[in-house]
C-alpha cells in the first residue's frame, strides 16, 4: 500500500510539475515573440514615419522607373540605370510584349544610384543578422518604387519586391505581414505617395530558439525533480509509514493478548462441558478462571479505546467536559486509594502534595494518567521498598513525581517503556514470579499489557504536557510528568 500510495505522491508531483513547467516556458515563449513583434512594429513605424516627415530624402524623378508611354522595356536604353536591380538583372518584369510595350509588371523596379549601396537582402528563406534589425525603406508614387538608401540599412530583392509591393499597396492595414514574401511591413502615405518599410520575417522568431532551448532544459529539470521527489517522498511518507508499522504491530500485539484469554476461556467452557453433570460448587475453579480472563479482556479493550481517544474532547460524552482540574486533589485522592495497596505490599509509601496546583484538562483522563505511575511504582517495587510521590509547581508547570526504589530499568529498555505493548524483561520475570506466588493461577497478579505507560503519554500529550523517566541504581526509577498550569 505505501509502494502504491508513494507512487501517486512522486505521480501527481511530476504531473503538477510538468504542468506547471509547460505553461511556463509557453508563457516565456510567448512574451518573447510578442516583444519581438512589438520591437519589429516600433522600429518600422518610426523608418516609415521619420522618412516621411524628411521628404528631402526623396529624389528627383531621374532614378525612377516610371511608364510614360516613353519606355522602352529591357531592351530601352533611357532605362539602363533606373530598372537596374541588386542582381543587375536589369529590373525585368516575367515577361514583354513583343513589339517592346511595357509590362505593367515592369514599371515597379528598385532603383539606385548609389553603387556602394550593398546592405543584406531580407526576405525570403534563410536569415539575417537580427541584432541590428535590419530595415529596407522605400517610396512609392503611381508604380514606381524607389529605396531611400540613406534610410535603409538592408534591401528587399527584386523579385520577392514584385510580389511584396503590390500587396502592401491593396492591404488597408498599416502594418502587418506578408507570408508569400517572409516581410513585415508598415507603410504611411501622403495623397498618391507611399513610404514603405520592410523587415525580414525572421526578426520575430527568436521565441523558435528560445523555445528549443527551453525543451533542452525541460527533461533535465524534470529529472532533477523526479530525484527530489524521490527524497521528498521516502521523508514526507516516513510518518506515514511509520504510523502504519505501529498500527500493524499494534494489531499483532493486539491479537495476541486477546487470544490468550480467549483460549483459557473456550478451555474453560469444554471442561464445563465435559462436566455437565458435576454441580455448580464442584466447577468453581473453571467459572473462576473464566471470569478472570474475561476481566483481563475488557481491561484490555479498554485500554484500546483509550489510545484511540487520547485527546480530552475525545472522552467529553463520556468522561465529562474539560474544565479546570484541582490537580492536587485529584493526585491525592489517587495517592490515598494506593496507600492501601502499598500497604498490602509492604511498602514504604511518602507523600509531598503542595496545595492549590491547577491545570486545564479533563479530570477523568488525567486521574487515568496518574492512577497509571501510581499503579506501575506499586508493581515494580519489591517488599520494603519505597514509593515517593511528590507534587509540586515550578515555573509555569505542575511537576508530579513517582519514584520507586528498587532494581533499575535496563537502559536499552529506557526509549521504549512509552511503547504501546511494550514490557521489559525484568517486567515480564516479575509477573511470572508473582504468578507462581498466587499458585500459578492465569490471570493472578498480572503486570498488564505494556499499554498503561503509552496511555499515560498520550493523555499528557494529549494535555499539551509531557511524561519522562529516568532510572539509576542509586536513585531508583522516576517517572515525571509535567502539566503546564491553569
Amino acid at each position: 500500500m505505501l509502494r502504491r500510495l508513494r507512487a501517486k505522491f512522486i505521480g501527481l508531483n511530476m504531473a503538477l510539475a510538468a504542468l506547471v513547467l509547460a505553461a511556463s516556458f509557453a508563457t516565456i515563449c510567448y512574451a518573447d515573440y510578442r516583444a519581438d513583434i512589438n520591437n519589429v512594429h516600433d522600429r518600422l513605424m518610426t523608418a516609415a514615419s521619420r522618412s516621411l516627415r524628411e521628404p528631402q530624402l526623396i529624389p528627383d524623378a531621374e532614378p525612377f522607373h516610371r511608364s510614360d508611354g516613353g519606355g522602352k522595356g529591357e531592351n530601352g536604353d533611357s532605362n539602363e540605370n533606373e530598372g537596374e536591380s541588386e542582381n543587375g538583372d536589369g529590373g525585368k518584369g516575367d515577361a514583354g510584349a513583343e513589339d517592346g510595350a511595357v509590362a505593367p509588371t515592369q514599371d515597379i523596379g528598385a532603383g539606385t544610384n548609389d553603387p556602394s549601396f550593398d546592405p543584406p537582402r531580407i526576405g525570403g528563406p534563410g536569415a539575417i543578422e537580427r541584432a541590428s534589425l535590419p530595415v529596407a525603406v522605400y517610396y512609392i508614387a503611381d508604380r514606381t518604387v524607389m529605396q531611400l538608401t540613406e534610410r535603409s540599412g538592408a534591401t528587399v530583392p527584386e523579385a520577392l519586391l514584385l510580389k511584396a509591393v503590390p500587396d502592401v499597396v491593396s492591404s488597408d492595414e498599416s502594418w502587418g505581414f506578408l507570408p508569400d514574401a517572409g516581410l513585415y511591413f508598415a507603410k504611411r502615405g501622403e495623397g498618391p505617395n507611399l513610404i514603405v518599410a520592410f523587415a525580414d520575417g525572421s526578426a520575430a522568431d527568436g521565441w523558435q530558439s528560445l523555445a528549443l532551448a527551453l525543451t533542452a532544459v525541460g527533461p533535465g529539470a524534470l529529472a532533477l525533480l523526479f530525484l527530489l521527489n524521490l527524497v521528498f517522498s521516502r521523508w514526507a511518507l516516513r510518518p506515514v509509514q511509520q504510523a502504519w508499522a505501529q498500527q500493524q504491530q499494534f494489531i499483532a500485539d493486539a491479537s495476541h493478548e486477546l487470544k490468550t484469554p480467549l483460549t483459557v476461556i473456550l478451555a474453560n467452557n469444554a471442561i464445563l462441558r465435559q462436566r455437565g453433570g458435576d454441580t455448580i460448587a464442584s466447577q468453581r475453579q473453571w467459572i473462576e478462571s473464566t471470569q478472570v480472563e474475561a476481566e483481563r479482556m475488557q481491561g484490555l479493550v479498554t485500554d484500546m479505546l483509550d489510545l484511540a481517544r487520547p485527546a480530552p474532547e475525545g472522552a467529553q460524552a463520556s468522561e465529562g467536559p474539560a474544565g479546570i482540574v484541582d490537580l492536587s486533589r485529584l493526585v491525592e485522592g489517587e495517592a490515598l486509594t494506593f496507600e492501601a495497596v502499598a500497604f498490602e505490599r509492604e511498602l514504604m509509601w511518602e507523600c509531598a502534595i503542595d496545595k492549590g496546583i491547577t491545570v486545564r484538562g479533563n479530570a477523568t483522563r488525567l486521574q487515568r494518567a496518574v492512577a497509571v505511575l501510581l499503579d506501575n511504582a506499586c508493581k515494580y517495587t519489591n517488599a520494603g521498598g519505597t514509593v515517593t510521590v511528590t507534587l509540586r509547581a515550578h515555573a509555569s508547570e505542575a511537576v508530579l513525581s513517582v519514584r520507586n526504589s528498587g532494581e533499575p530499568i535496563d537502559e536499552a529498555d529506557l526509549p521504549h517503556l512509552f511503547d504501546r505493548f511494550y514490557r521489559a524483561d525484568a517486567a515480564r520475570t516479575h509477573n511470572a514470579a508473582d504468578a507462581e506466588n498466587n499458585g500459578g493461577e492465569p490471570g493472578a497478579n498480572t503486570g498488564g499489557y505494556g499499554l498503561g505507560l503509552a496511555i499515560a503519554r498520550d493523555i499528557a500529550q494529549a494535555h499539551k504536557g509531557t511524561i519522562a523517566v529516568t532510572s539509576t541504581a542509586q536513585e531508583g526509577t522516576t517517572f515525571t510528568l509535567r502539566l503546564p498550569l491553569a
